[in-house]
């Protein structure tokens, strides 16, 4: 599993912390990492959406994203962790991603499409 590990190495996430959000223990972390063990359904699905990647990312089925791929996944990662937080709920969140999609569709005189 050294996708997860160069994920949480990426973002300076610590093993300890990680098992703590995951709800496991470190050695368990640990062996997933090594390759020791996989990971269960429900622990790849919590890992992949702590990390806002998909489970086929972390399992390797799905390549490698490209460098300015990975520096928008690490800045949006970092926005995300920012408001969790900050006590921004995920529905606020999310409401708040749309509105700058949507902001993003305006013509070159501000007008929405």
């Amino acid at each position: 599993m050294n996708r997860l590990k160069k994920v949480r190495e990426e973002r300076g996430i610590r093993q300890a912390d990680l098992a703590k959000e995951l709800e496991i223990s470190q050695s368990t972390l640990s062996n997933w990492e090594r390759g020791v063990h996989d990971l269960d359904n429900d622990s790849l699905k919590k890992a992949a959406s702590y990390f806002g990647v998909s489970t086929d990312y972390l399992l390797g089925h799905a390549p490698d994203v490209d460098d300015e791929g990975e520096k928008i996944d690490q800045v949006y990662y970092r926005i995300a962790q920012d408001a969790k937080n900050s006590g921004i709920s995920p529905a606020d969140f999310e409401l708040a991603l749309n509105f700058l999609k949507k902001a993003k569709e305006r013509d070159e005189n501000g007008q929405f499409s």
